[in-house]
């Protein structure tokens, strides 16, 4: 069963990643970016799967 936290987890990181896709292949967007929101949408889902609610 999941909760709303793993929705914003997920959405950081689908959108982090959809941000380095884009700069890679020339699109003007910031790469520390979503590198940063891949990043902190992969700990947050880590941290919604360990602490249960």
């Amino acid at each position: 069963m999941s909760d709303i936290r793993m929705v914003i987890g997920g959405l950081f990181l689908v959108y982090g990643v959809i941000l380095i896709v884009a700069g890679v292949f020339g699109e003007p967007v910031n790469l520390w970016t979503g590198l940063a929101m891949a990043v902190f949408g992969g700990a947050f889902l880590v941290w919604a799967r360990v602490k249960r609610i």
